[in-house]
């Protein structure tokens, strides 16, 4: 796949994000495909986990928008970085929303196989997000690694 498809294929997947069209976000993935929060300590893997991990965040962040700022390519990834934007709407990991928003900077690595996504790997300060949005990070922290030790254990 090329630059210019690689970028076709992810602003259709922004697109379908925005839209909160989760076929549409899948459709973008290959079936074995993952999406890793990295300040979290997940890999969700295969469209289903996939899938329910687009549904968690977007149902903790109703309005969580990237702001893409610049993307760079390699044979078969693309990076693209910019500011996360949100608002703490609904529960996340466990703890209540705050109803407070927060603008983080982050990095999105995503990964071609075939013509499709493969996964993409989620980098951001979770401390930042947490300050800003007033969530108690050692809540949120022990909640993920709680979710990390259940995932690895059916895993």
């Amino acid at each position: 796949m090329d630059h210019q498809e690689m970028e076709r294929l992810f602003r259709t997947h922004r697109e379908a994000e925005a839209r909160r069209d989760y076929d549409a976000i899948m459709d973008t993935f290959t079936p074995d495909c993952y999406l890793e929060t990295i300040a979290l300590g997940f890999r969700s893997e295969g469209r289903e986990a996939a899938r329910a991990a687009y549904v968690g965040y977007f149902t903790a962040f109703p309005d969580l928008t990237p702001d893409d700022q610049g993307v760079a390519f390699g044979d078969d990834v693309m990076v693209a970085w910019g500011f996360l934007q949100g608002t703490s709407g609904g529960d996340w990991l466990g703890v209540a929303p705050s109803g407070r928003s927060f603008a983080v900077p982050f990095t999105n690595v995503a990964r071609f196989e075939g013509d499709l996504m493969a996964g993409e790997s989620i980098y951001f300060d979770l401390a930042t997000l947490c300050e800003q949005a007033g969530l108690p990070l050692d809540e949120i922290r022990a909640a993920a690694r709680g979710r990390a030790g259940v995932a690895a254990r059916t895993s």
